[in-house]
């Protein structure tokens, strides 16, 4: 890695303890500012907070700017 290059988020030991103790049906399906999203067996998206505690979230597909879209 180059110098100004940065690290990825490390994970709390709360969130490691967390992740190993959750039931086999919830499964982690990103990540959103270095924070695990896991989705619930009822399709729930949830944020695992650095405390270990599972918190109720939304989650919303990116959207390319117009801006953006390149011409062909």
């Amino acid at each position: 890695m180059s110098p100004h290059t940065p690290h990825p988020p490390v994970l709390t030991e709360r969130q490691l303890r967390r992740l190993q103790t959750l039931p086999d049906d919830y499964k982690v399906v990103g990540a959103r500012d270095g924070i695990p999203i896991v989705q619930s067996p009822t399709g729930q998206a949830l944020r695992l907070q650095p405390t270990g505690r599972l918190a109720a979230t939304t989650l919303i597909e990116r959207v390319e700017s117009y801006l953006n879209v390149q011409q062909g």
